[in-house]
């Protein structure tokens, strides 16, 4: 089933998505506007994709401790719960930026929410879990 992925920023949501057929993450949009444009758009994206679930890349500082924007990413990922009722997941979110321009993203935002959704998948298939029937 499909999963999406949010890379939640100060201007922009970068979207990744795990499409049925799939076992690995693909950019799919960026957000952009006011934070009501940006829900009116997040509304319409779960309307259309209906995942089972969300993951929300969390920033961690290279220390490895909650960074400062955790809080307001966490009160994000609430509302998507509280909005949806749809089980939301967070993961470390260090460097996705980063690693996405460095492979040339064209939109780093949504590339850098594939990172973080392609870095949960990987977890959690190291940990066992199962998360798709194919």
């Amino acid at each position: 089933m499909n999963l999406l992925g949010f890379d939640h920023g100060t201007e922009r949501i970068g979207v990744a998505i795990v499409p049925d057929d799939t076992s690995f993450a693909l950019p799919l949009t960026t957000i952009a506007g006011t934070e009501e444009e940006q829900w009116k758009q997040i509304d319409d994206l779960i309307r259309k994709q209906s995942p089972r679930s969300v993951v929300v890349g969390l920033p961690y500082t290279m220390a490895g401790k909650e960074g400062d924007q955790a809080a307001i990413v966490r009160e994000f990922g609430a509302k998507i719960f509280e909005r949806y009722n749809i089980p939301v997941n967070y993961v470390d979110e260090r460097m996705s930026s980063q690693q996405a321009a460095a492979a040339g993203a064209t939109d780093i935002d949504a590339s850098s929410a594939a990172i973080i959704l392609d870095s949960f998948l990987a977890k959690s298939e190291a940990s066992g879990d199962v998360l798709f029937d194919l």
